[in-house]
């Protein structure tokens, strides 16, 4: 069980880094709105210029290459799953988070003129997030009335996707064999991943590991949205 609680700690630790880290997003439009609106007005490019190309140039390498980097050091020397796919997996998710993360970021950003303010803000919804990411309190114990915000939690997304990835298959008790395992009363300690998983309530089937995927790149797309029509609507003639 301490191996598993282990575990637990460090896959938390890696999606809330993913999304603090993202908090720098918020700077990509706050300080340059005054440059931008100046050129906009002088007719250099269009808002979708300037939002794509921001998003090509800038936040696209920012979260790509720290994800990539980030969990090459880190996987191997916290001694997580030893398999290809695993890895590969686990680094797919720490880069949709960072990327949802920023995209959130961003489009709580745009039009806005301070940059603490726009950072308060995105730090504000990140620590709600996380209470509803899975590991403080068990999202099936959550009333029904407050269990709809999990599906708003960009921590729990990226937490359930590293969890099903590390836990599935994975045998704690190796000194007892299937059948003692699958005998063995399960109210006091876990011996398999799938023990864990199912007391969390994340599904075991395949889509339960891609379904937050999916959501994170909804959420992202939708927040990008957002972003884009709120510069499109900024006042830029006074």
């Amino acid at each position: 069980m301490i191996i598993v609680e282990f575990r637990i700690g460090v896959l938390f630790f890696l999606t809330t880094n993913q999304c603090f880290s993202s908090v720098s997003a918020v700077e990509l439009f706050v300080v340059e709105k005054k440059l931008f609106i100046h050129e906009y007005i002088s007719g250099y490019y269009r808002v979708s210029s300037y939002f794509f190309g921001k998003l090509l140039s800038d936040l696209l390498p920012m979260r790509f290459l720290p994800s990539v980097i980030f969990t090459c050091i880190l996987y191997f020397m916290i001694g997580l799953k030893p398999q290809a796919d695993a890895f590969f997996i686990m680094m797919l998710t720490l880069m949709m988070v960072a990327y949802s993360a920023s995209s959130m970021g961003l489009a709580i950003a745009a039009g806005q003129s301070v940059v603490s303010v726009a950072t308060l803000l995105m730090t504000i919804c990140f620590v709600f997030m996380m209470l509803f990411s899975g590991l403080l309190v068990n999202l099936r114990t959550i009333a029904p009335w407050l269990s709809w915000l999990q599906y708003f939690s960009i921590p729990r997304y990226g937490y359930t996707a590293l969890q099903y990835n590390e836990f599935l298959e994975q045998n704690f008790c190796p000194e007892l064999n299937k059948t003692e395992i699958s005998t063995r009363p399960t109210e006091n300690s876990m011996c398999t991943g799938e023990e864990y998983l199912t007391n969390q309530g994340i599904d075991l089937s395949p889509w339960g590991l891609w379904q937050n995927h999916v959501a994170l790149a909804c959420m992202t797309i939708i927040f990008l949205m957002i972003a884009y029509l709120k510069l499109l609507l900024l006042k830029k003639y006074s």
